[in-house]
């Protein structure tokens, strides 16, 4: 038997990302109208849903990060994401973008499955801190934007983390996902088949961003998808996850 304890958080030596251990285990994942009358149809239904361990990233990919890892690189990510400042996440970036990055740090993007876990909790809360909307006081978003009029650094708002103490997973940018966008995949996860979509549609993007004001798009069940080329979108960054080895 592995009593090894596992630390419960890590610090990556490549690119100082600091992590949180998500302990796993079976959570309530997405939402019915009853639940939360915002729902809509692709949330749809709530369902107990099963994850093993992993590492979530406290904070979405810095721009200073994303420097670091295009000049060891080479990698062309075009020119627009070195508008921000250096403390502040790293957008317009393309779903290839995002797995580039992580491939190199060590790490990988989170299942939409492991990013709703961390964003929501065990219990599915409506937003990372709770239930209530609060007049969008807890995060970056077009009521609310950051100092430059968009996004805000990345430790802004710690008043809206997550109950694992992740920020910044409402708000501020759209968060890429590993998994391909399928609309139904909850209706068979809710018989118990947790395999990957298989859908042809674009990738998955969760958290909403700071030039949106549609509010039941910062909901933790909420769900998007791009098509994964698209870079030029102001709105995209990325959170890394890491696999726990037992």
């Amino acid at each position: 038997m592995n009593n090894r304890r596992i630390p419960w958080y890590y610090l990556n030596p490549r690119d100082g990302t600091e992590m949180v251990l998500i302990p796993g285990g079976w959570f309530f994942m997405g939402n019915n109208e009853e639940d939360d009358p915002d729902a809509y149809g692709s949330e749809a239904p709530r369902h107990l849903h099963f994850v093993r361990p992993f590492y979530m990233a406290i904070t979405c990919v810095t721009v200073a990060q994303f420097r670091r890892f295009v000049k060891e690189t080479g990698h062309d990510a075009g020119d627009d994401w070195r508008k921000d400042p250096d403390d502040h996440p790293v957008r317009y970036v393309n779903w290839h973008d995002a797995m580039a990055y992580c491939t190199w740090a060590g790490f990988r993007l989170p299942t939409e499955a492991e990013w709703e876990l961390a964003a929501r909790g065990y219990k599915a809360l409506k937003y990372p801190w709770g239930e209530d909307w609060e007049n969008g006081r807890r995060v970056c978003w077009s009521g609310q934007k950051g100092p430059g009029g968009a996004t805000a650094p990345v430790f802004d708002h710690p008043e809206g983390a997550s109950p694992f103490g992740t920020f910044q997973q409402s708000g501020n940018l759209w968060e890429w996902c590993g998994d391909l966008y399928d609309r139904d995949v909850y209706k068979r996860y809710a018989k118990g088949d947790f395999s990957a979509p298989g859908s042809d549609g674009g990738r998955v993007l969760r958290g909403a961003s700071w030039n949106h004001n549609f509010t039941k798009c910062f909901r933790g069940g909420y769900r998007f998808d791009i098509i994964p080329q698209g870079r030029n979108f102001v709105f995209n960054g990325l959170r890394s996850a890491r696999t726990v080895t037992l």
